[in-house]
């Protein structure tokens, strides 16, 4: 029997609320700027948090960080290589 390695990308999204904290007089645009300033740091939530802290937006309670339910999955194979038998 042949064989072939697959090349799987499997992409997950997770759709989280997470309550914060944030300074008394920040109003709404300087909120949208800290927020949207966050979100240019590629990586997950943990980033996405601390990128806010300059900003001083807090996160005292934590969050939820379970990865056992996704919200939505894709998988696509992006590539197979045959394997020789020899």
């Amino acid at each position: 029997m042949k064989k072939v390695l697959l090349t799987v990308m499997e992409t997950l999204k997770y759709e989280r609320e997470i309550e914060v904290e944030i300074p008394d007089k920040m109003t709404d645009e300087q909120l949208n700027r800290a927020l949207s300033k966050a979100e240019q740091h590629f990586g997950g939530v943990d980033e996405f948090i601390y990128a806010l802290k300059p900003h001083g937006i807090t996160n005292p309670n934590g969050f939820d960080q379970s990865t056992d339910s996704p919200e939505y999955m894709e998988a696509e194979c992006t590539d197979y290589d045959r394997i020789d038998e020899d």
